[in-house]
């Protein structure tokens, strides 16, 4: 007979250790089937590393979100920013535009209107004034406008382009 086909002998076996073991080592060598999250990670630890990718996703996602809602409003390529500012009861438009880091990008006449939104069109005339836009990084406009209310509509105006946004001191 050749030493290739014997079954190896065991002297001290798994069956015979845990024989002389506590309670608490047999369990931990049954093997149980964990259901839930536990079961499908394995550990407690895992649970808790994957809810914290989940975390990391779901804050990238919504800081990519609200960059998007603050980067301000594109007219031509350009963004611009609209601000209203009451300072010592005028009420001031401020208009900032941007170039993006790359695009195509707008120069020229833009006309801005605004009117007040809680009126109706036949009692107040609105506000029309014309900036021209030049192919400079970052431009400021400073319009003061000739209301006393606190909601309005600002419609801006190129040739090719309308983009209108409500706006409150």
């Amino acid at each position: 007979m050749s030493d290739n086909n014997r079954e190896p002998k065991f002297y001290y076996s798994r069956e015979r250790r845990l024989e002389r073991a506590s309670q608490m080592v047999r369990d931990s060598y049954e093997q149980k089937k964990r259901r839930g999250l536990i079961g499908f990670f394995g550990s407690k630890g895992n649970v808790m590393i994957f809810l914290c990718i989940i975390l990391i996703i779901a804050m990238a996602g919504l800081g990519n979100y609200i960059n998007r809602i603050n980067d301000g409003l594109r007219l031509g390529g350009n963004i611009v920013e609209l601000t209203l500012v009451r300072e010592e009861g005028n009420l001031v438009l401020a208009l900032l535009k941007r170039v993006p880091a790359r695009g195509e990008i707008f120069f020229g006449d833009v006309d801005i209107m605004v009117t007040p939104a809680g009126t109706a069109p036949d009692q107040s005339e609105p506000f029309v004034h014309r900036v021209v836009f030049s192919p400079v990084q970052s431009e400021t406009f400073i319009i003061a406008l000739p209301f006393i209310e606190d909601d309005f509509f600002v419609i801006l105006r190129t040739m090719d382009e309308q983009r209108a946004i409500r706006l409150q001191p």
